[in-house]
């Protein structure tokens, strides 16, 4: 079925088929070479498609190729293909191989008769090659036969699932299980397969470690683990070590260790203390620590609680620079301390808004760093975070880490709400339920899930004899009262003083509770107390009728004001001392109800810790009241939930606490007990790793950081997309003889103004009304431009979306210039006389009317939206509107559009900040692929290109130059962000890049094959190809590629030959994902660019004899081309 075919360059011999390559026969696998991997490899499984037609009975077709699972070259043991019947002539591997991912596979097929001898390779010159990438991939070299086939019928029946299910299971039972095992793997595609192993190490940030250093009663230093004195009611030590215990990843934990020592050597000696404990210790200046935490408590605490007390206070203080510069100072502190302990392919988790700056800092040493965030406090209402003068700077470091984790979705809603409104950024939702922010190219994703309390390990100490005798103590001191009990901060944002009100009412309109129930609440410090803490404890001390302290002997004593302790006059006692965990367990076992007034709290673990500690009352269920402020009344159903500032309701809520009947409060109680035990803080843990492990920054991409300082912005772009090399665009465009210039207007040769020009309120005339505001290029872009287009080798087209009399009247002092008015809708070059031709005849101009109509009522009920009308297009423009009611009305007013002007030949486009309505096909695109088509008919092939744009649009202008220079348009390619413009793809497959050299410049022709499986690239690359640019099959340009390329393929072609005139540069302003291969910064450097090619031009007119300025190097002789094709003025272009 193979033809035997002579051997290529093998004299005296024949072989069958086409061998690999000897380059590809020495190749051995290497799946990590130069590169030095702390992990195991990632691997990928791959699946192979291909069709052969004329197989003998008893043969097969393997794979063989360079890599272990493939035989390693050996046919003999290559990876065996299946077929039958039905699918034939296609063969597919039936399961998959495990490649190392990111490696570079060489691999042929050959056909194996059933004694598994080689009969013939297959007839492909050379090898062909693919890159896994990925969790799984298929390699199609059928063309998608067999994906057609497999669903194909699917699709003709699938009226409904039990269709689907009669229709795969009428084939044979391989069949069915190959169908069924590509759509689970789909499934699994959906998660896709990480891994966290020993090899991996994590590294925990935080402001203190979960252990404390202690100085010893010899004067030295030891370690206590016990949770940090800090208000914390956890503790990260136990879930650490459990973590540690199931699955062996080292954990590294980065902070202060809780004590300041100067001495470097004490330093040293805690160092190597915390070293056994895998603890990296910070060692800050005491001073600045403390405007540090002064800077959080006081600042930054109460505005992510919505409170803004510098605002609100009677004297409201100016913004502290000194803290601010303090907090900056110290985040970087605890970055250079993780940077040098690890490298790229660990994970970095850091902790709280105490390290909101730290994802900057280490991002800046470590670009591909793998770095999360878990924010455990809320995330304050836009409206609140916009009023910060340092909120860039905040959303900054948390957009530099690759996963941002939030307690609950409201408080994820807030900070997509505030990325929108401060930066623009859009939210993204991805197959599987993954949610995130599109950021510079880079894919932040956001996790949701609140922090669960360790059930199993609390409920041991809440069942220790201590916690019981304390317990028992304290009920013996209330006895025959119900208990209210409550453990809380001493900050405004705990609610003291409305709970102390609350139950004083309630205890002043229920007088039958008076004596029969008492308010116990414990309190504690915050690291730093503020004035305001210390004023509210001040108030708090006239609402309290008794204090509860420890005597001399240890037990616990009720003191009055006057000292006395026998009074039984008390209905709210208040402790306030240092309290550990085992104190607060004993006051939630003794207690029956608590009460939770909390003002603003992320999670408040409290009534989860007051669950657990009654987790094995059976005689007597215990009632617990939240505040819907609280983010545990969200989960925890089970509770009464109240809001603390409506009094009358708390009241209710304690007189139904009192009353409840037996049944409710076992019903409720359980509920809240299955919640709290069935979750566990070390699943919580691996599940954050994992998404964490799955979100890091993908290979093959480059990161750059644009800005200064905390405001610092990291960009992702491809390895290849790099900022124009002057040098390279002046040696090509000084040897090339046919060069296209294509120039956007607005953006790229003047600036941008449109934001300063808008209409106010809704039109009152009709479409012919509207107006269209523009900026035209200064005297110096127009001086540039004129003596471009005096050289007769230069072909200069702008394109812009402003209509025709704004274009003429903006370069009318520039002769010899091609214009595209309404993104190439209407253009004119400099052969057609200067009249104006239109892509198509007799447009049907109806639906205007009823778009604008439509549009006219949508800007009478958008505040800041307007019409702009772009005479081929009619334009809905909400960018000064609220961006979210904005995009509401956005959504609605295209599905609108849409149903309306069904049967017309216009498209609805729903873009960022404006819906459009445009004639179908017009784009600049497609007028680059007419100008260059043309062009390349009429004078040859074009050997030099510039492109140069900055929005949108304009990426279908080099989208269009990809396309048009790639040999062979890829069926299954992947459009990455940023597209090489000199990408194509050789008639067989093979990857290969022809460096050359001029004039000591590198410039570069590549032919490389796209990754497969990608139904998008496929899309993308034959957006053009097929309707736009037909005709460049047959053209100059088509032909010298497809010879060229032939030859290089065979290796008759050499450097320095025909192709080593063709220069390709696409280029967009401004440093963002682009298909754009290179990039300037701003307006100003592409004037520069063309100020240089002006004085090329002026030497070169200087020094060339004038018979020599001829389009392809003839003789000109009074404005004529000699021998050459015929002028485009001559030409018609299709309608």
């Amino acid at each position: 079925w193979l033809k035997p075919l002579p051997a290529q360059g093998v004299a005296g011999g024949k072989m069958e088929g086409r061998r690999p390559t000897e380059l590809a026969i020495g190749h051995k696998a290497q799946p990590n070479a130069g590169r030095k991997e702390p992990q195991g490899p990632l691997q990928t499984r791959v699946y192979f498609h291909t069709t052969y037609g004329e197989v003998q009975l008893g043969e097969t077709v393997c794979v063989v190729g360079n890599h272990p699972s493939l035989g390693s070259w050996v046919p003999e043991r290559g990876l065996t293909l299946s077929t039958n019947e039905e699918i034939f002539p296609c063969w597919i591997s039936a399961e998959p191989v495990l490649i190392e991912s990111n490696f570079s596979i060489e691999y042929k097929y050959v056909v194996v008769t059933n004694d598994g001898q080689l009969r013939a390779w297959e007839d492909f010159t050379g090898n062909r090659r693919a890159v896994t990438t990925g969790a799984e991939m298929t390699i199609e070299d059928d063309e998608g036969q067999y994906r057609q086939f497999a669903m194909g019928e699917a699709n003709a029946e699938e009226e409904d699932e039990e269709e689907l299910t009669r229709v795969l299971s009428s084939k044979s039972p391989e069949v069915r299980k190959i169908l069924y095992d590509h759509k689970a793997a789909m499934l699994d595609e959906l998660e896709a397969a990480v891994r966290i192993d020993t090899h991996d190490t994590v590294f925990m940030v935080a402001l203190q470690l979960p252990l404390t250093i202690v100085r010893g009663e010899s004067g030295g230093w030891k370690i206590e683990e016990n949770a940090p004195m800090d208000g914390r009611n956890f503790a990260w030590l136990p879930l650490l070590q459990e973590f540690r215990k199931k699955t062996k990843v080292k954990i590294v934990c980065v902070g202060w260790p809780g004590v300041h020592v100067d001495s470097f050597r004490e330093r040293s000696e805690i160092e190597k203390l915390l070293k056994a404990h895998d603890c990296i210790p910070v060692f800050p200046d005491r001073q600045d620590f403390e405007k540090y935490v002064n800077f959080c408590t006081t600042f930054l605490w109460p505005v992510f609680h919505d409170v803004m007390l510098f605002f609100q206070a009677s004297k409201p203080v100016a913004f502290d620079e000194h803290g601010w510069a303090a907090y900056q100072h110290m985040n970087n502190l605890y970055a250079n301390a993780v940077v040098p302990h690890t490298h790229e392919s660990d994970i970095v988790w850091v902790h709280d808004y105490h390290m909101m700056m730290t994802p900057t800092f280490i991002s800046r040493k470590l670009v591909k760093a793998n770095i999360g965030f878990y924010l455990h406090t809320p995330f304050p209402s836009s409206d609140s975070f916009k009023s910060l003068p340092i909120r860039e700077e905040l959303l900054s470091g948390m957009l530099c880490a690759d996963q941002l984790g939030f307690q609950f979705f409201a408080y994820a809603r807030n900070f997509l709400v505030c990325v929108k409104r401060i930066f623009g950024h859009d939210p993204s939702f991805k197959a599987g339920g993954f949610c995130g922010v599109e950021a510079n190219g880079r894919h932040v994703m956001l996790k949701v899930a609140h922090f669960v309390y360790p059930f199993q390990a609390t409920k041991e100490v809440a069942r220790s004899s201590i916690v019981v005798k304390k317990a028992a103590e304290l009920k013996e001191l209330f006895k025959g009262k119900t208990v209210f009990a409550s453990m809380d901060k001493c900050d405004n944002l705990s609610g003291l003083v409305p709970k102390f009100r609350a139950f004083r009412r309630f205890l002043k309109m229920h007088p039958e509770y008076k004596g029969k129930a008492v308010l116990v609440q414990y309190t504690f410090d915050t690291a730093c107390r503020s004035q305001f803490a210390s004023a509210l404890w001040n108030s708090l001390q006239g609402m309290v009728d008794a204090h509860l302290k420890v005597d001399v002997s240890g037990a616990l004593k009720i003191i009055f004001e006057d000292g006395d302790q026998d009074s039984e006059a008390y209905d709210i006692v208040v402790r306030s001392e240092n309290m550990d965990r085992i104190d607060r367990l004993a006051l939630f076992r003794a207690a029956d109800v608590l009460l939770d007034t909390s003002v603003k709290a992320g999670l408040n673990l409290m009534p989860f810790e007051f669950i657990t500690a009654h987790h094995d009352d059976d005689n007597k269920h215990s009632v617990a009241i939240v505040s819907e402020f609280s983010g545990c009344s969200r989960v925890l159903l089970g509770s009464i939930r109240v809001n603390p500032w409506n009094i009358g309701e708390v009241v209710i809520a304690c007189e139904r606490a009192m009353k409840m009947e037996p049944m409710e409060r076992k019903e409720l109680n359980e509920c809240n007990l299955v919640y709290v035990s069935e979750s566990s803080p070390c699943d919580w843990f691996m599940d954050f790793l994992m998404d964490l492990r799955r979100a890091r920054k993908k290979e093959g991409i480059r990161i750059e950081s644009i800005g200064f300082g905390a405001k610092i912005r990291h960009v992702c772009m491809t390895q290849d997309f790099k900022k124009l090399p002057h040098e390279s665009v002046l040696a090509a465009y000084r040897s090339a003889k046919n060069r296209l210039l294509f120039l956007d207007n607005e953006g790229t040769l003047a600036p941008d103004n449109r934001n300063l020009h808008r209409e106010y309120g809704a039109p009152k005339g009709d479409v012919s009304d509207l107006k269209s505001n523009g900026n035209p290029p200064n005297q110096e872009v127009l001086d540039c431009l004129r003596s471009l287009c005096q050289d007769q080798r230069n072909t200069v087209v702008i394109l812009s979306g402003r209509n025709q009399p704004m274009l003429e009247q903006w370069f009318s002092s520039v002769p010899n210039l091609g214009l595209a008015a309404e993104r190439g809708f209407y253009y004119r070059l400099p052969t057609t006389g200067g009249q104006w031709k239109c892509m198509k005849q007799n447009p049907d101009y109806t639906w205007q009317s009823y778009a604008f109509e439509i549009m006219r009522q949508f800007v009478k009920r958008t505040q800041g939206s307007f019409i702009e009308s772009k005479g081929s297009a009619l334009v809905w423009q909400y960018r000064d509107a609220d961006q979210h009611f904005g995009s509401w009305q956005a959504k609605e007013l295209s599905s609108l559009l849409q149903e309306l002007l069904f049967g017309f030949d216009v498209d609805v486009l729903n873009g960022k900040g404006y819906v459009e309505v445009k004639l179908q096909g017009i784009n600049k695109g497609v007028a680059c692929s007419k100008v260059l088509t043309r062009v390349s008919q009429t004078f040859g092939e074009v050997d030099f290109v510039l492109c140069i744009g900055d929005d949108r649009s304009d990426e279908d202008m080099f989208e269009a130059m990809n396309a048009a220079f790639a040999e062979d348009t890829p069926t299954g390619g992947e459009n990455t962000s940023q597209l090489s413009t000199t990408d194509g793809e050789s008639d067989d497959g093979r990857s290969l890049r022809l460096a050359e050299k001029a004039e000591g410049n590198d410039c570069l022709l590549t032919v490389s094959e796209p990754r497969l499986g990608s139904a998008k690239g496929m899309k993308s690359a034959m957006r053009y190809s097929v309707q736009d640019m037909s005709t460049l099959a047959t053209s100059s340009l088509g032909r010298s590629s497809q010879n060229n390329l032939a030859r290089l393929a065979s290796g008759s072609l050499n450097a320095g030959e025909e192709t080593v005139g063709r220069r390709i540069f696409t280029c967009t302003v401004g440093r963002k994902p682009s298909a754009a291969k290179f990039y300037l910064d701003d307006v100003d450097e592409v004037s520069d660019l063309l100020n240089s090619l002006k004085q090329q031009h002026n030497r070169s007119h200087k020094d060339t004899p004038p018979s020599y300025h001829t389009w392809s190097g003839g003789d000109m002789r009074k404005g004529m081309r000699v021998g050459s094709m015929p002028a485009l003025s001559s030409l018609a272009f299709p309608r």
